[in-house]
């Protein structure tokens, strides 16, 4: 990751503090960032951008030639994000498209190696089967908050840990976790 991201993850944690923002903050954006690095996919995804905390973090640890797409309903939050990638260097690296993932998503050319999911918790579940279709098969899927909605997120954890197309697993952080899953194609029946 650039000097130039890493000063703008930090203004924008001064940012969140005072304005209450539900970015994913440092200690989880140092476990995306080990896993990208880890794993270096080329094509990420993003859905729920808020301002663009996290996806300065994915963009910023991506390997030379990565992109990173944003998805984010709310067109404000959008503007931000777009406008944070850009402080941060990243513009050229990924791009911001506004609406609804489950709509989205369909119409998206790549294939993913790595998402990370952070948005309208009940709709996690449908967020990943619209994804599965452009999933690479080894790709990586995180979802962020599912020790505190873990109610809200009974089908998704159900599928990603009992469907067979994924090995998955939770990264504790504190009262909250991550799960992360690792895709495996569709299973044959």
């Amino acid at each position: 990751m650039t000097k130039r991201a890493r000063s703008m993850l930090r203004q924008m944690d001064r940012i969140t503090r005072s304005w209450f923002l539900p970015t994913i903050g440092r200690e989880k954006a140092t476990f995306i960032g080990r896993l990208i690095d880890k794993h270096r996919p080329k094509r990420a995804v993003e859905i729920g951008s808020l301002i663009g905390y996290s996806a300065i973090v994915i963009a910023g640890h991506l390997p030379p030639g990565g992109r990173l797409t944003c998805i984010e309903l709310n067109p404000y939050m959008a503007m931000i994000a777009e406008e944070n990638l850009g402080a941060a260097g990243l513009a050229t690296r990924s791009r911001v498209i506004t609406g609804d993932a489950r709509r989205v998503l369909p119409f998206l050319g790549s294939r993913f190696e790595f998402a990370l999911i952070d948005a309208t918790k009940e709709e996690y579940f449908e967020y990943l089967r619209a994804l599965e279709p452009r999933l690479a098969r080894g790709a990586l899927v995180v979802a962020d908050n599912t020790r505190l909605y873990r109610s809200r997120l009974k089908d998704y954890l159900a599928h990603v840990r009992r469907s067979g197309r994924y090995e998955s697993h939770e990264q504790g952080f504190g009262d909250d976790a991550m799960e992360v899953s690792r895709f495996l194609g569709v299973r044959r029946e």
